[in-house]
This record gives C-alpha cells, sequence and structure tokens, in this order.
C-alpha cells in the first residue's frame, strides 16, 4: 500500500533533540561495530575530526575526563592499533594523537551507506531550499558553538 506523503516537520527544539538522538543511536551503533566503547568511540571521533591534532590533555578536556583516565583512553586505541602518538612539531616535548590510516579506512567503511543515505536526503531539493537548510544549519551550529563557549556556571 502506498502512503501519502508525510508533512515536513516543524522547525522546532524537539526536532532537532530527534536528530541529536539519531547521531547518538549511529554512535553507539559505530562504537558497536568497531568493538570500542562509547568513550572510545567519541575519543576517536574528536581525535579524527580535531585540527591540529589533538595532544592527550587536550582529549581529556573534551571528554571532560581526568589526565589518567585520558591517558588509560589513548593507551588503549594505540593498543588496539586505532591511535598513534606523534611528537608536536613545534614543541618536541609533547605529543599529538593521530588516528592510524586502518582505522580512518575502517570508519569510511562503516559510515559509507550513512553517508550515502544523508547526500541523498538532500536529493529534490532546490538549490535555493539547500541554501536554506544551510543556513539554518548554520545557526544552529553556531548557538551550539556558543552554547560551549560560555563555559561551565
Amino acid at each position: 500500500m502506498t502512503r501519502p506523503p508525510a508533512e515536513p516537520p516543524e522547525l522546532s527544539a524537539a526536532l532537532l533533540r530527534d536528530l541529536q538522538d539519531a547521531i547518538g543511536e549511529a554512535g553507539s551503533a559505530l562504537a558497536r561495530r568497531m568493538a570500542m566503547s562509547a568513550t572510545d568511540a567519541s575519543a576517536i571521533e574528536h581525535i579524527s575530526l580535531s585540527r591540529p591534532h589533538l595532544s592527550p590533555g587536550e582529549l581529556g578536556e573534551r571528554l571532560a575526563v581526568t589526565r589518567s583516565s585520558a591517558t588509560e583512553i589513548v593507551d588503549r586505541l594505540v593498543r588496539a592499533g586505532h591511535v598513534e602518538r606523534v611528537r608536536d612539531e613545534a614543541d618536541r616535548r609533547r605529543f599529538r594523537l593521530v588516528p592510524t590510516e586502518s582505522a580512518q579506512e575502517r570508519v569510511r567503511d562503516e559510515l559509507s551507506p550513512l553517508v550515502g543515505a544523508l547526500d541523498a536526503a538532500a536529493d529534490g531539493l532546490s538549490a535555493a531550499e539547500r541554501r536554506v537548510v544551510a543556513l539554518y544549519l548554520g545557526r544552529v551550529v553556531e548557538a551550539y558553538r556558543e552554547f560551549a563557549a560560555e563555559g561551565d556556571r
């Protein structure tokens, strides 16, 4: 049986919460598929996406964990072959965390269907509609970043 086209949802905080939930579910699924904890998966995400590459201390700040916990996380990721410690070129006393090529390839392989589905979600939108969606999402990202920058109250 063919369903009538669904009405588009209203732009709201509830819709953004649904998006956050879906992103969280996808992150948990990726962690399970990669046989790692949610904390380790979050760590590898921060390590992979940050430029410049994070130090172990910076990773700990991002994850809101102690230095010793951050060290344990990094040690696990290194032992599993997901991350390498690389000397900082500007300060040879420091290390930067770099994802291994094999880890990046594995994540790309796992996420490829999702990336394809996300690209397809914009199919059928006009250029003007795409600009409006991009404008809105850009404002949402800015709001989140401003909230995060406010720090603890």
